[in-house]
């Protein structure tokens, strides 16, 4: 195997959502530069056997910060050409600080906390140019500068340009068919939905989902035979609940709660012919693999950073004046009418947007 003409160390730790709009640094970078990866082992099931990234680092929370120091203090030890802290945290500060120390300096990301804080602040008010820009964005230019620190040019066609994140799917054809068969499904024709998500504060609720999907498949037969393949885990009631409704409803409730490989899971959502569900990191999978989504904001809005970046998804947000209030909407500070911000949001409107990203 030939050698990389250039390494690279990169840190990012979780979660899951952000990790994923993360490997949009990966797309700039020439073929050949080999990437390290600094990571949470509770997430490293997400970049395990991802072609671009030869080794990961993996950090346990248990270990706490004598844990943190230990690891970091032995990869300083190391040679790279360029090293990037994507995570930007007090605990990345300190990698920083000792990679300093060690004369091998960590570029960082731009974190944007004064926009943000002003878009949290002003909210709907706040100028378009003044809003954060897309997190994959941000992760995507870091690889084109590191690209451009290293001395290698980039290929002629896409020179200068950012790419979004890409995750791919090695599941071969034989393997693939035994995953339709197992959960009875064929390629781009069915829905996934991931109605639950780990903030309660995210969840738009399973009633105004089942509702939705009743209107569109009223309007549209043919979605009416399409299995729905529900997401999530068994232990969410949001996920839970909606797969009880469809089931009395008739329609082809599809159940992946029990699905514990991210791989199929992946692979699941690629194949889907489209994605609803919140502002959850499934989001941004079905993205990466190339499947338009359908994204509900209640409490965060697309704007914060984690909106769909695909021509053909969507996002549905409300335009109550108090949103968005955080990253995960807790606690609502609306006295008497709490989130008011996913009351506003009807299931027919988000039908119509579902039509809208099928055609």
């Amino acid at each position: 195997m030939k050698a990389p003409t250039k390494t690279v160390l990169v840190l990012r730790l979780s979660s899951m959502g952000d990790l994923l709009l993360s490997t949009a640094f990966l797309e700039n970078l020439p073929p050949g530069v080999a990437v390290d990866w600094i990571i949470n082992d509770k997430f490293a099931f997400i970049l395990e056997g991802h072609p671009r990234i030869r080794k990961l680092y993996l950090y346990n929370k248990k270990t706490g910060l004598s844990g943190w120091i230990q690891l970091i203090r032995a990869i300083a030890r190391q040679q790279y050409d360029a090293r990037v802290d994507l995570h930007v945290t007090i605990r990345s500060l300190i990698a920083r600080l000792i990679f300093l120390a060690a004369g091998k300096p960590m570029l960082r990301v731009g974190k944007e906390r004064i926009r943000t804080s002003l878009y949290f602040i002003l909210k709907g008010l706040t100028p378009g140019f003044l809003r954060p820009s897309p997190y994959w964005k941000r992760f995507s230019k870091m690889g084109l500068k590191i690209t451009r620190r290293l001395g290698i040019p980039a290929p002629v066609s896409t020179s200068g340009a950012l790419h979004p994140p890409r995750f791919p799917i090695d599941i071969e054809d034989v393997g693939a068919e035994s995953i339709f068969a197992e959960y009875q499904l064929k390629s781009k024709n069915y829905i996934a939905v991931m109605p639950a998500s780990r903030w309660a504060s995210k969840e738009w609720g399973s009633d105004k989902y089942f509702e939705a999907l009743q209107t569109l498949a009223a309007t549209h037969p043919h979605v009416s035979k399409m299995p729905i393949l529900v997401l999530g885990r068994d232990t969410d009631s949001a996920s839970v609940q909606l797969l009880e409704r469809l089931g009395r409803a008739g329609f082809q409730g599809r159940s992946a709660l029990a699905e514990d490989e991210f791989r199929i899971t992946a692979f699941l959502l690629q194949h889907a012919l489209l994605y609803l569900g919140g502002d959850t990191g499934l989001a941004h999978l079905a993205e990466a693999v190339g499947t338009p989504a359908v994204m509900i904001f209640g409490p965060t809005q697309p704007d914060v950073g984690f909106g769909p970046w695909r021509d053909e998804s969507r996002a549905v947000s409300s335009n109550v004046v108090c949103s968005p209030c955080s990253k995960d909407g807790r606690p609502c500070y609306r006295v008497g009418q709490p989130y008011q911000c996913f009351k506003a949001i009807h299931p027919e409107r988000v039908a119509t947007t579902l039509i809208e990203a099928l055609r």
